[in-house]
């Protein structure tokens, strides 16, 4: 077996007012790592809070951690900040308030040595901790030694697993791969992993798929990417779906279950960017906005070409097909009507459930 005991590992981490997590967490589960040749790149996105302050103790107290300070971007723009001064070998991202093997660097480092990969891949957990429901995402253990062979497998071992698969986190990376394939994170706020992830799959020559469970991600109801108004999101799900058609192409995947896909993933984001962000209590106030917003969102070229492929594509529950229909006849009464009554319905649900 390959001995490797040498390698420099620059973990990024970006951060926007994150001070409950860096108090309560002090980045325990990195600075406790087996591994202790890190470059810890602590990354301010313009951070509000406490951030900055904790940050600077973190960093007294700790040679190995470099600080960056950036208006804010996004977690995409912060990562990005963070490669740009990294030095290490290799590069693995943290995101602050998830927990992870403590011997989890020394075992990809080990790997990436061993079978001389471009990027390793391991599995994950998803903790709901207001619930206490935990899933599990596990893979075959593989290695994929040319890029063919990591295209034979792409759709249902990497692509098609539960709760998908476009982490960053659940990645570890050869920095110089990265830099070769000019890989960067996409200016958009939200689900920039997915297409960081597609900069490089065309690429990739060796990769080691591991069985493992090293990174436990936790699901904040506060946190997800529906509890943010985003002014131009639909426009952010459009660029995904062009850039999710461009990799299908760049990469010639012919299976045509990527064509489904990418459809799927793009109605979702147009239902959310109707249900969620246009009602959203940042959002402008007031009906005529509302429906401005909404009949512009459903007359978008691309939105009705979606909108005719899911047509005949998909099967939907009694809720999502009622709200299909209005999205198709553009009624803007009767979506609000539909969210009025499953909102009450979900309410009354979760009363006698309690």
């Amino acid at each position: 077996m390959y001995d490797y005991k040498r390698g420099l590992v620059s973990v990024v981490i970006g951060l926007f007012d994150v001070s409950r997590f860096l108090e309560e967490k002090r980045l325990g589960c990195v600075l406790n790592q087996t591994w202790r040749d890190l470059e810890i790149i602590l990354v301010n996105d313009g951070s509000t809070d406490d951030t900055p302050r904790i940050c600077k103790e973190l960093a007294a107290n700790d040679s190995r951690i470099v600080l960056v300070d950036k208006q804010n971007g996004g977690l995409g723009s912060a990562r990005n900040a963070g490669m740009d001064v990294a030095t290490g070998e290799f590069v693995w991202f943290y995101d602050v308030d998830d927990e992870v093997e403590l011997d989890l660097v020394e075992k990809n480092v080990r790997w990436m040595g061993e079978y001389g990969t471009d990027m390793v891949v391991f599995g994950n957990e998803f903790i709901y901790p207001e619930t206490g429901r935990v899933e599990t995402t596990k893979f075959k253990e593989r290695l994929l030694e040319s890029n063919d062979a990591l295209k034979s497998i792409f759709m249902d071992e990497l692509l098609f697993v539960p709760n998908g698969n476009g982490f960053v986190w659940n990645k570890f990376y050869r920095r110089e791969f990265i830099e070769l394939c000019g890989a960067r994170f996409g200016e958009q706020r939200i689900q920039q992993d997915e297409l960081f992830n597609l900069k490089l799959y065309p690429s990739a020559q060796r990769v080691f798929i591991s069985s493992e469970i090293l990174y436990h991600y936790y699901i904040y109801n506060s946190g997800n990417n529906r509890s943010r108004f985003i002014p131009d999101r639909i426009a952010i799900y459009e660029s995904i779906f062009d850039e999710i058609c461009e990799f299908r192409d760049r990469w010639n995947l012919e299976d045509g279950r990527l064509e489904g896909y990418s459809y799927r993933r793009f109605y979702q984001g147009i239902d959310n960017s109707i249900k969620f962000n246009t009602f959203h209590r940042d959002a402008p106030s007031g009906c005529k906005w509302r429906r401005q917003e909404v009949l512009g969102i459903l007359s978008r070229p691309k939105v009705i070409k979606c909108l005719d492929y899911i047509a005949s594509h998909n099967s939907f529950t009694l809720e999502g097909e009622l709200f299909f229909k209005a999205y198709r006849l553009k009624s803007f009464p009767a979506i609000c009507f539909l969210r009025a009554v499953f909102s009450s319905l979900r309410r009354i649900k979760h009363r006698f459930t309690k």
